[in-house]
This record gives structure tokens, sequence and C-alpha cells, in this order.
């Protein structure tokens, strides 16, 4: 382990108190999806089941500044997107599964070519997710 994570660890322990974490993601993926950092499955990532209304109440790896804090997020925070097989799901700009949606039925190495949704496609766009079981 490098200093880099032992010390991110360690502050990942300390700064996030009532903040819920997603798990992570499964070397063989037979359920949900796989949400990452960066394009081409590369990052930070997170395995989702369930629907998720607000990617802000999810500890990852993006800092998101409001009202004068600092949270690491996953909101705003996803550049691709792994299916398990037979699953889809619908991803928003928005909270609460609101604002312009695409879905998505496969692997998505770079949502920065997928939808219009911010300038850059879907490409650190994204707030909530719906998924669909088979």
């Amino acid at each position: 382990m490098t200093c880099r994570q032992i010390i991110t660890t360690g502050l990942v322990f300390v700064s996030f108190g009532c903040q819920e974490s997603l798990p992570t993601a499964p070397s063989d993926l037979q359920t949900g999806i796989i949400v990452y950092e960066h394009a081409d499955f590369l990052g930070a990532a997170a395995h989702i089941t369930t629907d998720v209304s607000d990617l802000k109440d999810y500890k990852g790896p993006c800092i998101d500044v409001a009202d004068q804090t600092t949270t690491d997020v996953w909101n705003d925070c996803i550049s691709s997107i792994r299916v398990a097989p037979g699953w889809y799901a619908h991803v928003y700009e928005h909270d609460d599964f609101d604002g312009d949606y695409i879905q998505v039925t496969a692997d998505v190495p770079n949502l920065r070519f997928v939808g219009a949704g911010c300038s850059n496609g879907f490409n650190d766009c994204i707030t909530s997710i719906r998924v669909f079981a088979p």
C-alpha cells in the first residue's frame, strides 16, 4: 500500500460520519451495474443493484463543494458503466430520477459519447440511477 493510499484510507474513516457507502465492484458481475470513476472501466468503482435517488448521499471518489463544506461523492462522477447480463439501467442527470436520461443495456466504456445530458454527453453528469432486473 502506498503512502497516498494509507492517507486516503485514513481520511475516509475520519471524514464520512453520516455518508453511506456503495458496495465495491465484484470480480464477476452477476447482478446490477458497476459504475466507474473514469472511462474504460478505470478508477474507483461501485456495485449498484437498487435504485439510487441521489448519488450525493453516497461516499465516492469525487469532491462536491456545497454550502462551504467538502464531501466526497459519486454525484457527477461516473465516466463508464458495466451491466450484468439481462439487467439494464436508466441514468439521470438530476436527483430523484429527473432531467435527461439514457437507458444503458450494455457496457459503456465512455459516457462522453453517449446522450446529450451535459456538455460531454453523460460523462460526469449522473445524479440518480434506476436499475432493472431481468
